[in-house]
C-alpha cells in the first residue's frame, strides 16, 4: 500500500467526491488521530509525523495490538490534521485484517424470516432444488442451500454449503449470486459448479458455460481494497476453475481436469471439425481454441511450419494435443488457464 493512494483518497475526500463508507473512514481516522493534538502541528513536520505514524502501525499490527476506539466523525477543519490522518489510514487496514465484518445476502435479515427456505441433501444421490425464476441447483451429499421463496427485483441470492452444481436461468436485470463461505460467485446465465465445505480451508468454483465473476465475501476489508485500487475479483470462463485460499485470501485459476467442448450439435459435426488432411498447425490450434474456449500460446514460431493429418475425434482434450505434439515435435504445459505448446527437449 504506497502513500500515494492515501493521497488520492485524501484529495477524493476534499473535494465532496469520497462514496459516504468512504467519508465515513477518513472522519474516523481523524477522530483516532485527533487526540495526539495535531492541531498544533506545524505543516512543515507532516512528513516526520507520518513516518512515526507509520512505524507505529507496523508494530500494532506485528503484536496485534488493539486499536484505539472509534470515535464519532468530525469535520476536517485543517490541512495539516487531514494530511497527518493519510498514514493512519493503514492502521485501519491492518486492524480490519484481523476483524473483518461479512455482509449477508440481504434476504437474510428479519424482515426476510419467514420467506427463508433451506434444503439439506441428507441422502448420497444428488438432491435437485429449483427455484421460482426457473434456476435450479444439484446438492451432493451433506450440501444444502438457503434461498427466498422469491428473489428480490434486483438480485437473486442464495447461500450454499457444500457442493452444488448450478443451472442459472439468464436475467440481465437480476444477476443470480452464489453466497459459499468464504466467497460470492455472481452470474447472470450461466452453468457452473461451487465446493464450498465447512470443514475446508478452501472453496472451488468451476465454470462449465458462460462466465462467472468470483470475489471474497464482501467485508469493509475489501472496501479498502477497492480504494486503493487492488480488486481481488477473477472472471472464469467454460473449463476454467479458481481455487480461494481462506488463510491468504487468494485465488488460484487454472483449468478443469478434463475440458469438456463448449457447443457441439452432433456426431459429424464433431468428426468433420476434427478430422485433418496436412493441415496447418496453426489452424489445428484455432479449431481447438474455438471448441474449448481454451486460450493456446505457441511458444516457438518455427512450429507453424509443421502440418498435422489425423483423426482427433475420439479423444480428451489432452489426448488430442498428445497425439498432436507427437506428430509435429513438440511438446506442450499447463499454465494456469493457457496451453503453451513448445518444441521438444
Amino acid at each position: 500500500m504506497s502513500r500515494a493512494a492515501f493521497h488520492l483518497l485524501l484529495d477524493r475526500y476534499l473535494e465532496g467526491k469520497c462514496t459516504e463508507e468512504e467519508k465515513r473512514v477518513v472522519e474516523e481516522l481523524y477522530g483516532m488521530l485527533d487526540k495526539e493534538g495535531l492541531e498544533e502541528i506545524n505543516p512543515r513536520e507532516i512528513n516526520t509525523i507520518e513516518q512515526k505514524l507509520w512505524d507505529r502501525i507496523h508494530t500494532d499490527i506485528s503484536t496485534g495490538a488493539e486499536p484505539l476506539p472509534k470515535t464519532q466523525g468530525v469535520r476536517l477543519w485543517r490541512w495539516t490534521a487531514v494530511a497527518a490522518a493519510i498514514a493512519g489510514f493503514c492502521l485501519i487496514t491492518g486492524y480490519l485484517f484481523f476483524k473483518e465484518q461479512e455482509v449477508r445476502p440481504q434476504f437474510i435479515t428479519a424482515s426476510f424470516s419467514n420467506d427463508i427456505k433451506e434444503q439439506i441433501n441428507f441422502d448420497a444421490k444428488p438432491k435437485k432444488v429449483s427455484f421460482e425464476d426457473g434456476s435450479y441447483v444439484i446438492l451432493e451429499a451433506n450440501a444444502s442451500i438457503k434461498y427466498p421463496s422469491r428473489f428480490l427485483k434486483d438480485k437473486r441470492e442464495v447461500v450454499l454449503d457444500g457442493t452444488g452444481f448450478f443451472q442459472i436461468s439468464p436475467d440481465a436485470a437480476r444477476p443470480f449470486l452464489v453466497y459459499s463461505k468464504e466467497v460470492v460467485t455472481k452470474v447472470i446465465g450461466t452453468s457452473f459448479q461451487v465446493r464450498a465445505n465447512a470443514g475446508d480451508a478452501e472453496t472451488e468454483v468451476i465454470v462449465k458455460t458462460g462466465k462467472v465473476a468470483v470475489s471474497p465475501v464482501f467485508s469493509r476489508l475489501d472496501l479498502v481494497d477497492n480504494i486503493l485500487g487492488h480488486t481481488k475479483e477473477v472472471i472464469l470462463t467454460p473449463n476454467q476453475k479458481t481455487i480461494f485460499k481462506a488463510a491468504d485470501h487468494s485465488f488460484e485459476q487454472s483449468l478443469v481436469p478434463d475440458p469438456e467442448p463448449l457447443a457441439v450439435n452432433d456426431k459429424t459435426e464433431v468428426k468433420d471439425l476434427f478430422s485433418f488432411n496436412d493441415a496447418p498447425l496453426a489452424e489445428v490450434v484455432a479449431t481447438l481454441k474455438k471448441t474449448y474456449g481454451i486460450d493456446f500460446r505457441i511458444e516457438d514460431q518455427s512450429l507453424l511450419d509443421n502440418t498435422f493429418t489425423g483423426d482427433l475425434t475420439d479423444q480428451n482434450l489432452y489426448h488430442k494435443l498428445d497425439f498432436l505434439c507427437e506428430a509435429v515435435k513438440a511438446s506442450y504445459e499447463v499454465s494456469g488457464t493457457t496451453i503453451i505448446i513448445k518444441p521438444k527437449k
